[in-house]
């Protein structure tokens, strides 16, 4: 093709035709002109198509995950519940001087557990990797990054806060005041110099504090999960995804 177009400037040149070699020469240049522009469509209708099918698996993945994700919010909300009710009814029972009986055991325990939140983050964490930039619904973008980063970030720092006070203030003082201590069971050792511990009923309150803080940012980003669901619902009914 390259030949044919030089021997055709060529016999123009030799027959010193030259306003119809210029005029060639334009066209020619023309036509390299539309197959670039032509190549470089092409090119970005298969980036595009790419990108197209790399959204509807993120956002089909992030589906899952997210659903996911709400499912273990639900559970860490509820046992968040019933340790904050343990708590309240030690605190009231120790301020009120009451008797000992065997139930205390298990709400000394669930006193002082708090829910390890371990959201299911793989789809949002590969479409960081490629910048977020192809899911092209900006409110999904906006909320996965919500959930997955600045909220989860303080959800992990009022965590870390609750048990490093609990492993380094709470157990070291109560450890010669109960039995034993696990998850399910905590019997004191002598009831009676419990109920007049200031420092451990003074702990308890803290715990309730703490885990009231966590609570309310777990609330917040429940409902941050329950938009962000809706909208990738939205998004796949749409779109047919």
């Amino acid at each position: 093709m390259i030949k044919f177009f030089r021997k055709i400037r060529f016999d123009l040149m030799k027959k010193n035709k030259t306003g119809k070699y210029f005029k060639y020469a334009i066209g020619e240049i023309l036509l390299v002109v539309i197959g670039i522009l032509i190549a470089l469509s092409i090119n970005n209708w298969n980036e595009s198509r790419k990108d197209s099918i790399f959204e509807r698996k993120v956002i089909l993945e992030l589906s899952v995950d997210v659903r996911e994700d709400i499912e273990e919010m639900t559970n860490a909300l509820d046992s968040i519940k019933e340790s904050q009710r343990s708590s309240y009814f030690i605190a009231q029972h120790l301020e009120n001087k009451a008797e000992y009986h065997d139930s205390l055991n298990t709400h000394f325990a669930k006193a002082l557990r708090l829910w390890s939140l371990s959201p299911n983050n793989i789809s949002f964490e590969m479409a960081k990797e490629e910048g977020m930039y192809f899911i092209t619904n900006d409110s999904i973008r906006f909320y996965a990054s919500k959930v997955n980063g600045y909220t989860f970030d303080y959800v992990q720092v009022l965590e870390n806060r609750f048990q490093d006070y609990k492993s380094n203030i709470v157990l070291p003082h109560i450890q010669p005041l109960f039995n034993s201590y696990n998850f399910n069971s905590m019997k004191p050792t002598n009831f009676e110099e419990l109920k007049q511990d200031k420092t451990y009923l003074s702990m308890i309150k803290s715990i309730i504090s703490m885990r009231s803080r966590y609570r309310n940012i777990l609330d917040y980003r429940y409902e941050q999960l329950i938009k962000l669901d809706r909208i990738i619902k939205k998004e796949i009914e749409q779109n047919k995804i």
